[in-house]
């Protein structure tokens, strides 16, 4: 699928931005190019107008059929999407993106078994791509293929060791699976190579305390706390950590820091209630 986002337009009529030149002089390939300029200035629905001219012009065209695929998917008209990526499929069954498309609009329907037989046709075809592997590794999960799931964010991480979102999501994998050791390596992968991301290490934190270390759980989270101040969750769970061993004063000051950032935080609530209750002795 288009690797954007499209924004909300108006929408207007036909015109041509092809530098001057005449609607009807239009390759199907410049009407192609055109659409996806189109669709990056948000105009989906402009777009979609030259990739039908496009396929029109040119029917056996597996590549036009799947932009207007595309299109069509993201102004959320998903029977003509489905429609196109079967078409471009037929015409070129061995690329792997439009096996690929195909499997996010039907997982978007919650056709999970569906979206996990395109995901694995998609990887088939492409098996270096480390964002088909984790998609396909998510739905396999979903759908309670836990080692297979596995198997592929291992392979993703293999592929593209130095990425700490893949790191992340096997730490996922490996948590739901009960590998405990395992989630919290990978896991720290993640943070050493994101080492900004607050939610990394907040995960890592929620591991070392599962594993029952509070003290490196404090390092994690003080550190996503660092990074993210104006979570009271974050504050929350360090106050948490802090009780563990005996760090009534610092957990105190979190709880609190916590409940007037957000003391409606249904989540966070009965934490609120203790602090409040400690201060009123």
């Amino acid at each position: 699928m288009l690797d954007r986002e499209f924004r909300h337009f108006k929408t207007g009529r036909e015109r041509s931005d092809a530098g001057g030149q005449s609607d009807n002089e239009l390759t199907a390939q410049e009407r192609a190019v055109l659409g996806d300029k189109l669709c990056d200035e948000g105009r989906v629905e402009e777009a979609i107008i030259h990739y039908r001219k496009a396929v029109q012009m040119e029917g056996g065209n597996a590549w036009f059929r799947e932009r207007l695929g595309d299109a069509y998917a993201y102004s959320e008209e998903s029977a003509k999407a489905v429609a196109e990526y079967r078409k471009a499929i037929m015409l070129s069954p061995r690329r792997a993106e439009p096996h690929f498309s195909l499997g996010e609009v039907y997982r978007r329907h919650g056709k999970l078994e569906a979206a996990v037989k395109c995901y694995r046709k998609a990887v088939y075809y492409n098996p270096l791509n480390t964002f088909y592997r984790y998609k396909l590794g998510d739905a396999l999960a979903q759908v309670g293929l836990i080692d297979e799931a596995i198997l592929n964010l291992e392979i993703a991480v293999q592929i593209s060791g130095t990425d700490g979102f893949y790191h992340f999501w096997l730490a996922d994998l490996y948590c739901l699976a009960g590998r405990l050791s395992d989630a919290i390596i990978e896991m720290q992968q993640a943070t050493i190579f994101c080492p900004q991301d607050a939610y990394y290490n907040l995960r890592l934190g929620m591991l070392y305390m599962r594993a029952g270390f509070p003290q490196d759980a404090i390092a994690a989270y003080e550190t996503a706390v660092r990074l993210k101040p104006s979570d009271p969750a974050y504050h929350a769970v360090l106050a948490d950590a802090y009780s563990a061993v005996g760090r009534v004063e610092d957990a105190a000051k979190h709880y609190s820091m916590a409940a007037k950032m957000d003391s409606y935080d249904a989540v966070n609530l009965d934490r609120f209630r203790r602090q409040a209750s400690a201060e009123g002795k």
